[in-house]
């Protein structure tokens, strides 16, 4: 058998399976956004780029891309800047460092729908343990309208950062135990400060790490529908709708498939853009300093 083909023989069936179910998919809702197709019944006229068209001057998606880039802007910061804070404590041993892990780690153990529905509990106006917890303390001013129209966007970010934080942990836990140690005692023995250390040795060593935490931070961001739905159904008035949500509503409960699909495609390029140089400008990054 010839020794060049080896490899490909062994690649088959995954090239095979994300043909099927992740080429073919692109390229047919591509294809569905060049028509003016209304729900699954029969296939739509071709329209060419008209869609896209629409979209640029659709209203309700402006605000929707409007929206998705404060999630991505607070989900690249937020979740990750709490979750490398964690990691380094909990990686210490001390008294109760188990309870702790546990407590931090339960919200990756939820979809994001049922974080939705946990924090629709706790923002429930009067009610909810927010508002109690700030009634408690004396805080009565700080209350607000969380679901609002003003506070929708960052109250459904801050519940979707809850269990964005605890998988960020696992993934920067697991890149500080591949940190040989050697190498923070040699740090040390030499005089460096743990500032020093932080940004000289660990934070370099975390680079894969990263690469996945921001990655997957970047990637619900964009795609932040579940959690959409199940607190605000985009309300109030369409406030804090994403891409995500848009894309489902145009699809789902107008039947427009064809925009649904455009909207689709504009989530894949976006994704695509944001992630992949990323992925591989880190993984450039992570030869030279290995070579």
């Amino acid at each position: 058998m010839n020794a060049r083909l080896t490899p490909w023989l062994f690649l088959m069936p995954a090239i095979l399976i994300y043909g099927i179910f992740g080429a073919y998919p692109i390229f047919q809702t591509f294809a569905i956004s060049l028509t003016n197709q209304v729900g699954v019944a029969e296939p739509g006229t071709f329209i060419g780029l008209q869609n896209y068209v629409t979209l640029i001057e659709d209203e309700y998606f402006l605000n929707s891309l409007k929206n998705t880039g404060i999630w991505v802007i607070a989900f690249l910061i937020v979740p990750n800047s709490l979750a490398i804070t964690i990691a380094l404590l909990v990686k210490q041993t001390f008294w109760g460092a188990g309870l702790i892990k546990t407590v931090f780690f339960l919200p990756l153990a939820l979809s994001f729908a049922i974080v939705g529905v946990v924090w629709g509990w706790i923002y429930e106006p009067d009610v909810g343990l927010l508002d109690q917890l700030l009634i408690g303390l004396g805080l009565d001013g700080l209350i607000v309208e969380w679901l609002g129209p003003e506070a929708a966007t960052y109250s459904v970010i801050a519940a979707a950062a809850w269990r964005q934080t605890a998988f960020a942990t696992v993934v920067f836990l697991a890149g500080l135990s591949a940190i040989p140690q050697e190498l923070i005692e040699a740090a040390k023995v030499d005089g460096g400060t743990r500032r020093q250390i932080f940004f000289r040795i660990t934070l370099p060593l975390l680079k894969p790490a990263s690469t996945i935490a921001v990655s997957s931070a970047l990637i619900h961001a964009l795609l932040a529908t579940e959690i959409v739905l199940t607190m605000t159904e985009g309300g109030p008035f369409g406030t804090s709708e994403v891409v995500g949500y848009r894309m489902y509503m145009e699809t789902f409960w107008n039947y427009k498939f064809g925009y649904g699909a455009a909207i689709g495609v504009i989530v894949t390029l976006m994704t695509a853009t944001m992630v992949v140089p990323y992925v591989r400008r880190m993984a450039k990054a992570q030869e030279r300093d290995w070579s």
